[in-house]
């Protein structure tokens, strides 16, 4: 059976998403779904600055990249911001995926990306187990999503904080290659850190602390803390080896400029002046208006002041009710919460191990908060634990949409 195509002339006001279904199991005809999302005139882009090309294309390519997950998937295209979502999520979590993605991108029209994908963008949204084989081809067991730059491709089980991450570098990748740059690692996991855990408002997406200002405080009490000159010399490599902290460090110091309303004019000087500094530092004393001498220690003690939420500060996330902390085996339970899933039915110990959720590898707190996310509520999950040196497999329902 062929995927059919439905293709409705959309309003002024409105985006329309052409909807391909292939082999629908519960029927042995197609069906289609369609709905529009609503966009501020002030924030849709101009249709021609949009390019007539880039609409040419994307029907082949959605039913190519259609062809290549089979049966089981749909795919919808956004038109308006050249997205082709390939996708096994329900009708419902797709919608408000796109919404997610929809929104976000519109919001940063006026925060920091403000030219629209000169390409079409590819976000797959597979079951587990072809999110497994993907990553495994990628070399990429341990994420939970990832983007990649040479096949315009977006590849994520979670639909939250590391969907957004690497929606923001799919965002940045399209603004350097406008630019003919390419930025260090530091500016784009920056970005893409800081806008992970954000709120989209009118006014912009707006940052908010995340559980990174634990380790970064952290960090900083022991001086553990990367110098800023060195940080942003560092390659690929250098960055991965100390990557719990240059992480955080990248995020914060673009929170920091975010909070001094320094962080458009910083990315402009960067851009403008990338041919005398690819690693950011004069443009960083520019939007600052101060030697980085300077800038880093003021940045240190306002890091030190960072009012860190209770949430946080305690460490709870998910749909299981736990607090867990970082262990070179993946995360340790430190405590259960009243009325969480894992105090409820007792499967889940203090000091147990989690390596791993469902087949995925568990590497850390914020990568195992996103696989449960992802898992979904009011389901039933193989958690894989270390309880006393023995390697054991728990089930364990999933409690309802979580107080993270």
């Amino acid at each position: 059976m062929k995927p059919l195509l439905l293709i409705v002339r959309p309003r002024l006001d409105d985006t329309v998403h052409e909807v391909y279904v292939v082999n629908p199991q519960r029927s042995s005809f197609a069906i289609c779904f369609i709905f529009a999302v609503g966009v501020s005139p002030l924030l849709a882009p101009s249709a021609q600055a949009l390019g007539e090309d880039l609409n040419a294309h994307v029907d082949a390519l959605a039913k190519a990249q259609l062809a290549k997950m089979g049966d089981g998937y749909v795919a919808q295209i956004d038109r308006q911001r050249h997205i082709v979502y390939i996708s096994a999520l329900d009708d419902e979590h797709l919608r408000r995926t796109q919404l997610l993605l929809a929104g976000f991108m519109d919001a940063q029209r006026v925060t920091l990306f403000d030219k629209p994908l000169p390409w079409n963008l590819t976000v797959v949204l597979p079951t587990i187990g072809d999110y497994e084989k993907l990553a495994a081809k990628a070399d990429l067991e341990h994420a939970s999503g990832f983007f990649t730059p040479g096949l315009r491709t977006l590849v994520s089980i979670d639909r939250g904080k590391v969907l957004v991450h690497e929606f923001t570098h799919a965002l940045h990748q399209a603004d350097m290659t406008a630019a003919r740059q390419v930025h260090p690692i530091w500016i784009k996991e920056g970005f893409a850190t800081l806008f992970e855990t954000s709120e989209i408002t009118p006014a912009g997406v707006i940052p908010a602390i995340d559980t990174r200002a634990l380790t970064l405080k952290r960090a900083l009490r022991r001086d553990k803390l990367i110098g800023l000159d060195e940080l942003f010399r560092m390659n690929h490599k250098r960055f991965m080896d100390r990557r719990e902290v240059a992480y955080a460090q990248s995020r914060y110091l673009m929170f920091y400029l975010w909070d001094k309303q320094r962080l458009k004019r910083f990315y402009t000087a960067y851009k403008s002046g990338y041919h005398n500094d690819t690693t950011g530092k004069k443009a960083l004393e520019t939007a600052l208006g101060s030697r980085l001498f300077l800038i880093e220690p003021k940045w240190r003690r306002w890091v030190k002041g960072l009012k860190i939420p209770a949430n946080y500060a305690r460490g709870t996330r998910g749909r299981l009710g736990l607090e867990v902390q970082d262990h070179p085996r993946g995360v340790k339970v430190v405590s259960l919460l009243d009325g969480g899933a894992a105090k409820r039915t007792g499967r889940i110990r203090v000091g147990d191990i989690i390596e791993g959720f469902n087949s995925i590898k568990v590497t850390n707190p914020a990568q195992f908060f996103a696989v449960v996310r992802a898992a979904g509520s009011m389901k039933t999950a193989t958690i894989h634990v270390i309880r006393h040196n023995r390697r054991i497999a728990v089930s364990q329902p999933l409690g309802a949409d979580p107080k993270l």
